[in-house]
């Protein structure tokens, strides 16, 4: 029994060894607009994901607050659960839906001609590390080009 319990401690003292970064962005391979009204748009998002943990990891359906040059406009949802292998590169093809605050379609006309804008996610993600429930705090922030996003708002 001793011996169970230190193969278990040694094996979760090294697999914790790459909790640092435990996920890295690799690519973001595209993504598919489903549904777009002027409540929400439904999208699936094509990306790469590396998994530096000797453990899978589940990340669990989970919102993001979504701010534009520091205005909200919307919370993004992750629609299914993700599971990314241990030491892997993990395509991922998932479904994600962005409810929108009131207004949106004139700050959609107004982004669409300025040549940069700051993009930024808050919120927390819901994962999981074997039977261990984490929310991981996301504040990730990205300069875009809005006029090379091609909406079609002009076309009904």
């Amino acid at each position: 029994m001793k011996t169970l319990s230190f193969l278990f401690l040694l094996l979760l003292v090294t697999s914790c060894a790459s909790f640092e970064d435990p996920i890295e962005f690799i690519s973001y391979d595209g993504s598919n607009l489903e549904k777009l009204n002027m409540d929400e748009a439904a999208f699936r998002v094509q990306s790469t994901i590396h998994n530096n943990t000797w453990l899978p990891i589940k990340i669990k359906p989970s919102t993001l607050e979504v701010y534009v040059d520091g205005k909200k406009w919307g919370d993004l949802y992750l629609d299914e659960k993700i599971r990314l292998k241990s030491k892997k590169d993990n395509e991922l093809n998932t479904m994600s839906h962005l409810t929108f605050e009131d207004g949106i379609m004139t700050k959609l006309m107004v982004y669409r001609f300025k040549e940069s804008a700051q993009l930024q996610l808050k919120g927390k993600v819901k994962t999981g590390l074997l039977f261990i429930p984490i929310k991981i705090p996301v504040n990730y922030t990205k300069t875009i080009s809005p006029k090379n996003l091609n909406l079609n708002l002009d076309k009904p």
